[in-house]
């Protein structure tokens, strides 16, 4: 494939939902690959990664470093609010505005490399309950970050579609909706409807996209391998990001899709990621391709609950 550096205004940005996976040796990285070598391999096959390690705490600044150290200039990064603002404190209070201001100061150390911000917000996140807290942080955004910051909020609870100034309000501050496809499994939450079949979930409300394909994390997978057929779903996403593009080129806009996909989707965010590209009439990832490696193989499914969702 082509260089995942290699991009201009407008791309079609796909990667995974983050990149530290023992089940990705042999995959995506030689067999033996240490941990700390991981950002790097990763950066040569991927332009973008979800960066989910912050999600459960802020990042020090010279881990931010460390990642700009081992990544090219056109890499590109994006991060979650960790949960301690989004979820324990809902967003609101003192505590977790000024949280929320500390870890944007950390992480627009990035610079450019730095794609968008993302505000997951669980299940237990409804409307009408937090909306107080949802508009109190969009109107401090603009005090406490960089007008060039591109921030993005999941909703994953369907109350907020019936929110009736949400899609207004995130216009207002710039901020996208983010197109999400995510499964509870077992647990007794109602999920956000697909953009790909509630067009009530498919809102526009920034100068970019992203889209998050999580599916469920209560599946078993061995990381290497499809063990889910996504495929009749990946070509409805294909053709959903291909017509947005289209309107923002009609509308004179070049705006950036930011695409993660999670190992849960569908058995292994890799090979998901590049499956998706091919519809996108993007090259696919060549695994295993450097001379040095054994052929890929599965390996036996892996008893971890591995971070990312």
């Amino acid at each position: 494939m082509s260089d995942p550096a290699e991009r201009t205004p407008g791309a079609i940005l796909i990667g995974t939902q983050g990149f530290s996976y023992d089940g990705w040796n042999g995959l995506l990285y030689p067999p033996g690959t240490r941990p700390a070598d991981r950002l790097a391999r990763y950066a040569r096959t991927f332009p973008l990664v979800e960066i989910d390690r912050t999600f459960y705490g802020p990042p020090r600044a010279s881990e931010v470093d460390r990642w700009i150290s081992q990544t090219p200039d056109t890499f590109r990064f994006t991060a979650k609010v960790p949960r301690q603002i989004t979820h324990d404190a809902r967003l609101q209070g003192p505590d977790a505005l000024r949280q929320l201001e500390d870890f944007l100061k950390t992480i627009t150390r990035l610079g450019d490399r730095l794609g968008a911000v993302v505000l997951q917000l669980g299940p237990g996140f409804q409307f009408p309950r937090d909306a107080v807290g949802l508009s109190r942080a969009l109107e401090l955004l603009p005090a406490i970050a960089p007008p060039s910051l591109r921030v993005a909020v999941e909703f994953r609870h369907p109350s907020w579609i019936e929110a009736p100034d949400v899609e207004a309000r995130l216009r207002e501050a710039r901020v996208a909706w983010v197109w999400n496809d995510w499964e509870p499994g077992p647990n007794p939450w109602a999920a956000m409807p697909r953009a790909i079949d509630e067009p009530r979930a498919f809102r526009e409300t920034a100068d970019f996209a992203y889209l998050r394909l999580t599916g469920d994390h209560d599946i078993t997978i061995d990381y290497q391998t499809i063990t889910i057929d996504r495929g009749a779903d990946l070509r409805r996403w294909a053709e959903l990001i291909s017509k947005w593009r289209e309107n923002q080129m009609k509308n004179g806009r070049t705006s950036d899709v930011f695409v993660l996909l999670n190992n849960h989707y569908s058995g292994s965010s890799p090979r998901s990621a590049s499956a998706l590209r091919q519809l996108l009439d993007l090259p696919p990832v060549q695994f295993g391709a450097e001379p040095d490696w054994p052929s890929p193989t599965a390996s036996a499914s892996l008893p971890m609950r591995l971070p990312g969702f």
